[in-house]
Formats: structure tokens, C-alpha cells, sequence
């Protein structure tokens, strides 16, 4: 029986490109074995007990990481290497919507046939050697599938270093935004952050600051948000620039539900908090095209 560790989860872009598992692969019993087969998939599931769970993708390996004997196990050895997972955005965006603001969970399944001859305490032959079909079980729960969880910074750190926000971002071609968007920026991205976390107020609120920072970076001062349109928007006909205006106005309430300082509290979502996030991040690439 193999049991699989799994030790980092980290975003390799530039030279992988994806997401890698970093992991040891143990031969825990008294026997020989020689790797004939390895296949390993990746499943998307609700929590830690496996409910609903949904294929995501199969996983390949980092040959780079994979030692020339590395499918020879000698009892109570182990082999390191990597499994990389080459996402789509389609299947991001899967995880985004179906964990809502939660930690997401997973599971990873495998398949491995091995050509195996146990042994005694003192290493003497015990049985034929023959092939075997197995799977390779968790080192912490001896259970299987595998099943895990990636926390809520581990997750959007990830997601924030190959860039990944929405999946219709992704059709778009989002601009360096320019030096007087820097404060806005920055709150946009913390807004991104605060969503993916599930705190749907603070994302909220994130957007709304985003915004209201705007015409003070622009012009050094605060000025009114009409001021802010037309200077952003110079040369662009009267008519386009107070419909930009309202739209404005439009988004910056809603976003403003976050700060619950009047009236009954309002019960945000995490689809209240994608539509902050999206919208805001498409608006703010409008204003900053010069």
C-alpha cells in the first residue's frame, strides 16, 4: 500500500505553468515495489466529508522533479515529486461559484499499478512478486480519496499570482492601470481579496473607497464626482459623460450597503459581492482608458 504527503501547493507560472502539488510518495510496508503506472486526478468537492463531489482535471507530473529511480521503493521508503495541475479559467471560475466565499475543498484520487514482493522483518523474500493495483492513501488519515482543503489566504494568494479574477475578466484585457489609480487599485484589490474570503461587506466597502479616492488622486484635491467624470472623460460629448456619471452613482450605492450605518442591516451575498468586485473592476479599466 503507498500513502501520498502532500507538502506545498504553490502557483508556477513561468516555468510549469500552473499549479504545482509538491508531494512524497511513501512505501510504508516490508516489500519491494516497482512503480509501473501513476495517474492522479483532482476533484472539487463541498467539504470535507466529499459531498457533491466534481472532476476538475487530471494532474501530470514535473518530470524535472522525478529522480531516475524514482519508481523503485525499498520497504518504508519514499520519493518525492511534483504534480502539476494545468487550470483553465473555466474550471476556476467552477471552484469560485461553487464554494461561495468558503474555504475550497478538494480531493485527490489515484490510480497506480506497481509490480510488488513483500518481504520479512529481516528482508528475506516472503510470497511471489506479482502486480497490484492500488491507490494512494492520505499519511494523516490513512484515508482515501484524499481529501483537503486550501485556507482563505493560501487560496487567494494563489489566485492573486497567476491574476486570476473572474472568468469574464479574463476575455478582457485589463490595462496597467495609470499613477493616479494607484490608491484605487490598491483598494480594488483588496476587494478581491475580502470577496474571495467570504467577507462580502468589507468588499464591498473596498469597492466604495476605491471610488471615493478617485477624484482626489486625480486632481490632488476633492472634487466633486461630475468634476471627476468630465476631467477623465475630456473631449468626450456632454451627453455620455453624465450617463458615466449616474452609472457612477449607481455603483457606489450599492456598494455602499457594506457600511450597514443606516437603517436595517442589509444581508449581503457572495453573488452581492461578485457583482461589487466585477463591476467595479469594469468600470474603473473604463475611466482609466485614456
Amino acid at each position: 500500500m503507498f500513502y501520498l504527503q502532500r507538502t506545498r501547493i504553490i502557483a508556477e507560472q513561468s516555468r510549469l505553468g500552473g499549479i504545482v502539488f509538491e508531494c512524497s510518495l511513501q512505501n510504508r510496508q516490508h516489500r519491494h515495489a516497482t512503480l509501473i503506472s501513476q495517474e492522479y486526478e483532482l476533484w472539487l468537492t463541498k467539504d470535507m466529508n466529499g459531498g457533491q463531489p466534481r472532476f476538475l482535471s487530471r494532474l501530470s507530473f514535473d518530470l524535472t522533479s522525478i529522480s531516475t529511480d524514482a519508481a523503485s521503493f525499498t520497504p518504508q521508503s519514499a520519493r518525492g515529486f511534483k504534480l502539476i495541475w494545468h487550470f483553465t479559467a473555466s474550471q476556476l471560475q467552477k471552484i469560485e461559484d461553487f464554494r461561495e466565499g468558503k474555504e475550497p475543498h478538494f480531493e485527490l484520487r489515484s490510480r497506480l499499478l506497481a509490480y510488488v514482493r513483500y518481504c520479512t522483518v529481516d528482508g528475506k523474500p516472503h510470497g511471489d512478486p506479482h502486480y497490484a493495483e492500488e491507490s494512494a492513501y492520505d499519511t494523516d488519515t490513512n484515508g482515501y480519496p484524499i481529501r483537503f482543503k486550501i485556507d482563505h489566504a493560501n487560496w487567494a494568494g494563489i489566485l492573486e499570482s497567476i491574476g486570476f479574477r473572474h472568468i469574464i475578466l479574463q476575455e478582457l484585457s485589463i490595462p496597467t492601470f495609470p499613477p493616479a489609480f494607484g490608491r484605487a487599485e490598491n483598494h480594488l484589490k483588496d476587494a478581491w481579496s475580502h470577496h474571495r474570503a467570504g467577507r462580502e461587506d468589507a468588499a464591498l466597502m473596498s469597492c466604495f473607497k476605491a471610488f471615493e479616492c478617485l477624484g482626489f488622486s486625480i486632481a490632488e484635491t476633492q472634487i466633486p464626482r461630475a468634476d471627476a467624470v468630465a476631467h477623465l472623460m475630456n473631449g468626450q460629448e456632454e451627453a455620455k459623460r453624465k450617463k458615466i456619471e449616474a452609472l457612477w452613482e449607481t455603483l457606489t450605492s450599492f456598494c455602499h450597503l457594506g457600511r450597514h450605518d443606516r437603517g436595517v442591516p442589509v444581508h449581503l451575498t457572495h453573488a452581492d459581492g461578485e457583482l461589487a468586485v466585477v463591476s467595479s473592476t469594469v468600470f474603473l479599466r473604463y475611466l482609466a482608458i485614456p
